[in-house]
């Protein structure tokens, strides 16, 4: 039986993404999900309710996705291949179900457009911010002990470094849609930080 009210979330979050918060109408998301606007106020008090719900849930999915992942990597040099892969899917995403395949670029656009709307939403993207630092830390820390880092590289400091290239980039995305130009600075920003902190092979 399928749940009417995570529906009306995830149809909501994909219309947000794609037409944007403000844009999105009350009659959009009854139509999306194929609802009365009394089934909606049935399960929501407003639209509003809907997005803080549905950025929580994504955030939560996003983060589980997350800890799979780097389960199932083993080196930084993963990890960078990984990232740069999942942002040159974004050229060809159509948002078409609520998965752990949205790209996290667009979910930063859409709480660019929102964040002063509910200040509130910065601690969901806190905290997601700060499970990936650590996630990341755990595996420098691994990379240093298998002999593929330096182990004089600040483990904090390069774990920062690589969030905040793909940030920049997400950035550089949502305000210019250059999605070509965004990959090729990331992949050589990646490059370059790797050599620096690898360790040479004889």
């Amino acid at each position: 039986m399928v749940n009417t009210r995570i529906l009306i979330i995830e149809k909501a979050f994909l219309l947000f993404l794609k037409k944007g918060f403000k844009a999105v109408k009350l009659s959009d998301i009854e139509k999306a999900v194929g609802i009365t606007k009394g089934t909606f106020y049935y399960h929501f008090s407003s639209k509003e309710e809907v997005l803080k719900e549905g950025l929580i849930r994504y955030y939560d999915m996003i983060d589980k996705q997350r800890t799979m992942e780097f389960n199932s990597i083993t080196t930084l040099r993963e990890y960078v291949d990984l990232t740069i892969r999942k942002m040159s899917g974004i050229h060809n995403y159509t948002a078409k179900s609520f998965n752990s395949e949205i790209p996290e670029v667009l979910s930063l656009s859409l709480l660019v457009e929102v964040i002063a709307l509910f200040p509130e939403l910065k601690k969901v993207t806190i905290i997601s911010k700060m499970q990936r630092l650590s996630k990341l830390e755990q595996l420098i820390l691994e990379a240093k002990k298998r002999g593929e880092l330096r182990k004089d590289a600040d483990t904090s400091v390069l774990a920062k470094n690589i969030l905040n290239i793909s940030a920049g980039m997400v950035n550089y995305l949502v305000m210019h849609q250059d999605i070509s130009y965004a990959l090729s600075s990331m992949r050589s920003q990646y490059e370059q930080l790797y050599a620096l902190v690898s360790v040479p092979s004889f």
